[in-house]
């Protein structure tokens, strides 16, 4: 009944108080009294957002924001019946008496429907999760999907980005079995904004614009939101969309709260067991509770082997016979640490203030250690011997180690404050964000073969295999050194962030507004790179220096045969303390690679929007105009063979400044028509833009092997238009069935273009990876999503539940020099997920499907030469049991498979990546108070 009173009420009295604008209420003119409350779920014991507060007597609504906080202006004296309507909740009445003057406050408590009528607590876990992020989707005003942490203070993943691979249209992109970036939609995770409460973060590596969201550990995360369609007081850099990461604070919680975990971690690859903690507490202090505190500290240390084999150069060897012409193996040994903490901290001395400071700070080390073997087959004859097998008469090989150590930081500190004058709200922020990327140690030993090795590969299934291997690849004695190259790396970010938002509240009407804001951002980044190359003074092979470790066992379950291992540390040993005399550093080339690479950018945005909000009975109409400025200076050095020996000289390389400018005028509108309360029917007109990535727009150049890499200051920056639709259906508090249609036209879209054979600045190359701009590109695809539990089993199955997701995308790119179809950069044409999942009593259990199909990586000079992802499912289980009220214990398995991630070369069957992983085995407890 109260949902009958609240749509056919609403409809009519909105409709007629949308019109009349005239009725917005100035500060100081208030001459009537006003109605404000917070509203909680007693289940939950949390402020409820998006519930509506609808007046019987009038059809005047309102909505709850983030903190459960609602308010009415303007009412006449009287008394008044307040209905409080939430999908899934129990309806709840309350009489309230509004003064002539003043306000009168009116609070609440909801109850999820089947609860125990005293209002006890009954959700936990997972559940928990779900309703918050159900919750907080449906209340928004854009499209965007949610993950939020359970009831004992964590997500449903340990990683960041994991969590959110579960979402309808998010694939992930990994590094090294962990899952790292996030993909939306399929656009380049570079296309993504991503914020911390809303404000901006740096970005600590030297390539690109994403951020790598397994640095920010899981349990310092409230929630994370996805927006896939940015109103105009969004940043438009969100090609992608804009992830923001929610931290926690005293008042998401009615009353204080203590979160403690604690688990080992096993890597079934390198039989090694790690270990995290975390622990986090919040309240509310001060005789009123005005102040809030929320601490908290996270730790982690893991082990991760993996074992990768690329065939490479596949070439036409014969007639419609492709082989590869070179083979690499790499074998890693990885240590992975991560430290993250926060401190955020609140005053709201009344209802129209609120004082805050966001703080949080989070370091990722990645020590490696990876033995490399490199086989050039095809340096002679090719002969056929039998069906499907290829002898190369001649090759060599390289013996390679490197040792890589690498720390990221991320700081932000980010004061603000929100002040309220009757309708005017005034919002301020101020953010300093410190990224950085030190890497003390990254140092490459190389030893190289003679051409004198013979063998013959047989190209048969999925993978290439050797018949018969020459021993003298085998040998130490068969690799004298060539190089040992020791280099140096610090990459370092400050941004500076200072926005101001206005918004003016129409009276009597809930979600009519006017806003206006401005912000200024200044980022400053720094790549000083420094390398060392070191050659032999006279001829030393492996076997001299009596590093050479036993072979590498097993390698690739037996397919492939490694060899020696090489002992890192006793290599420098030698060289460097025992023989000292016995390297000469090369001070022409290492003089050129400290500079080839180093950069300094200096961007300068300048934005201002305008935007309103009208409320036309159901519908609710958000348009607006953004307009952002970039200024940004580059510093680089150019490399040029200005003498044009064929050769490159620290006298070639030279400064260059030089500037870009452009403006964006970015309109939007989007539309919200909610015919009932559990109905929500968005559309959006979006557009965008993309700033190429700092490595991709400066003319740095580097070679390794024969390969280069090169900026390009030309490239301009993307623009894209959106169109997108969604329906969405909320039966009750946890479920959701909805669908998507999603359009985007995207202009000047960057690519990598690979051109083989080829030179640079007078170098000659075997490859040269340089970005490019596309003409434009193109995608249309829809998505759907259902979360559903099956109470309407019999017990004990009443217990189970799904959630399913699926996404197909459409795209095309064009590309100059090349007339076929292209699917547009890192798109996969189908994105999906699913989870049956179990919640009863005590017992927690999930088991979960993610799957990715190929993308398109990079664009060769034909078809034949492009690189792609391979299609990708990984599967996972997890399963938890409450031992007393607020603690549990766990266990998860991640990549039940051993999935692994392979690459290739215009067709499937020409891999030209094989990295093979294994599984991740996690257990513990979880414990709040």
């Amino acid at each position: 009944m109260g949902r009958e009173i609240l749509n056919r009420k609403g409809r009519r009295t909105r409709l007629l108080r949308a019109a009349i604008l005239a009725s917005v209420t100035l500060p100081g003119t208030a001459i009537a009294g006003d109605v404000v409350g917070t509203i909680s779920s007693a289940s939950l014991d949390r402020p409820a957002r998006g519930v509506t507060v609808m007046i019987e007597e009038t059809g005047q609504s309102v909505g709850t924001d983030q903190n459960g906080r609602y308010s009415m202006l303007g009412l006449d004296a009287g008394t008044y019946t307040l209905l409080i309507v939430q999908p899934g909740y129990k309806d709840q009445r309350i009489t309230v008496t509004v003064p002539q003057e003043g306000s009168v406050t009116a609070d609440a408590s909801i109850e999820l429907v089947g609860d125990a009528s005293d209002g006890a607590i009954v959700v936990t876990g997972a559940r928990t999760s779900r309703l918050l992020a159900i919750e907080r989707k449906r209340s928004l005003p854009v499209i965007a999907d949610i993950v939020s942490s359970d009831g004992i203070g964590k997500l449903p993943d340990y990683n960041t980005a994991e969590a959110l691979q579960r979402l309808p249209g998010i694939s992930v992109e990994i590094d090294q079995g962990e899952p790292r970036y996030v993909v939306i939609r399929g656009v380049d995770p570079n296309l993504n904004q991503v914020t911390i409460d809303g404000n901006i973060v740096g970005i600590p590596e030297a390539e690109g614009r994403r951020v790598a969201l397994d640095t920010i550990p899981s349990d310092l995360v409230a929630a994370i939101e996805v927006v896939k369609t940015v109103t105009p007081d969004y940043d438009a850099n969100a090609i992608g969309g804009s992830i923001n990461i929610v931290t926690p604070t005293a008042f998401d919680q009615n009353k204080p709260f203590t979160y403690l975990s604690g688990r080992g971690i096993y890597n079934g690859a390198s039989d090694k067991l790690g270990f995290a903690a975390s622990a986090m507490h919040g309240q509310k202090i001060g005789p009123d509770e005005s102040f809030g505190i929320v601490a908290g500290i996270s730790y982690s240390k893991r082990f991760i082997d993996s074992q990768l084999v690329d065939p490479l150069g596949w070439t036409e060897v014969s007639d419609g016979f492709f082989a590869p012409t070179g083979m690499r193996y790499f074998d890693y040994s990885i240590m992975r640490e991560r430290i993250g903490a926060i401190l955020n901290l609140d005053w709201r001395p009344s209802d129209t203030v609120h004082l805050y400071v966001r703080n949080i700070y989070n370091e990722f080390t990645d020590v490696e250690g990876r033995d490399q073997f490199d086989y050039d087959m095809d340096r002679g004859d090719i002969t056929f011997p039998a069906p499907n097998q290829v002898t190369y008469s001649s090759g060599r090989a390289t013996r390679e180690f490197r040792q890589n150590e690498q720390t990221q930081k991320l700081y932000n500190i980010s004061p603000g404050a929100d002040f309220s004058f009757g309708n005017v709200d005034l919002a301020l922020n101020y953010t300093y964000a410190h990224a950085q990327e030190h890497t003390p140690v990254r140092d490459d030993i190389e030893y190289r073969s003679g051409s004198v090795a013979v063998s013959t590969i047989l190209v048969e299934g999925e993978m290439p295999t050797f018949v018969d291997v020459d021993e003298v690849l085998f040998d130490p004695a068969s690799f004298p050194l060539r190089r040992i190259r020791l280099r140096r790396e610090t990459i370092d970010e400050d941004l500076h962030a200072i926005k101001a938002d206005i918004k003016v509240n129409f009276a009597d009407v809930s979600d009519s507004f006017l806003k206006f804001g401005v912000k200024y951002t200044d980022r400053t980044k720094d790549r000083d790179n420094y390398q060392e190359l070191w050659e032999p003074a006279a001829a030393v092979t492996f076997a001299d220096t009596g590093t050479a470790l036993p072979e590498i066992s097993n390698f690739y379950d037996g397919d492939y045969r490694f060899g020696p291992a090489m002992d890192y540390a006793a290599t420098l040993d030698y060289f460097f303390q025992q023989n000292p005399g016995s390297l000469v550093l090369d001070e022409e080339t290492t003089g050129f690679n400290d500079r080839a690479s180093d950069y300094r950018v200096n961007e300068k945005i300048y934005a201002g929007y305008v935007m309103a909000s009208m409320e036309l009975g159901d519908l609710t109409a958000i348009g607006g105009v953004r307009i952002e400025r970039t200024e940004g200076t580059y510093d680089a050095f150019a490399i040029r063979d200005t003498d044009g020996n064929g050769s490159i000289t620290v006298s070639d390389i030279t400064p260059l400044s030089f500037d870009q400018t452009y403006t964006h005028v970015l309109p939007s509108l989007a539309l919200n028509y909610r015919p009932m309360p559990n109905v929500a029917i968005r559309a959006a007109w979006t557009n965008t833009i993309g700033r190429p990535n700092y490595s991709d727009v400066v003319p740095t150049f580097e070679e390794e092997d024969g390969e280069g890499a090169a900026g390009n200051p030309g490239l301009e920056p993307y623009t894209s238009m959106g169109l997108d639709f969604s329906a969405e259906y909320y039966p009750d508090a946890e479920s959701i069935f909805s669908l998507a249609m999603f359009y985007k036209n995207i202009k000047n879209p960057v690519y990598t273009q690979r051109l083989v054979d080829t030179s640079f600045a007078g170098i000659d190359l075997l490859g040269l990876s340089q970005p490019q701009n596309a003409t434009d590109g193109e995608l249309f695809g829809i998505e759907a999503n259902a979360v559903r539990r099956l109470t309407f089993l019999p017990a004990p199955l009443d217990g189970l539940g799904i959630s399913a997701n699926v996404t197909f995308v459409d795209s095309n790119v064009n590309v100059p020099g090349r007339t076929d179809d292209l699917p547009f950069f890192r798109q996969s044409k189908w994105i999906a997920g699913g989870a049956l999942f179990y919640e009863k009593g005590p017992i927690e259990a999930r088991v979960a499907l993610s799957y990715r199909d190929a993308y398109l990586t990079s664009v060769g000079g034909t078809s034949a030469s492009d690189g792609y992802a391979a299609g990708r499912t990984v599967l996972d289980a997890r399963l938890s049991y409450r031992v007393m009220k607020g603690v549990e214990f766990f266990g998860s398995v991640s990549n039940i498979t051993e999935e692994p991630s392979i690459g290739y070369q215009a067709i499937r069957n020409q891999i030209t990546a094989r990295e093979a992983y294994g599984v991740n085995v996690d257990f513990g407890f979880s414990a709040s108070f």
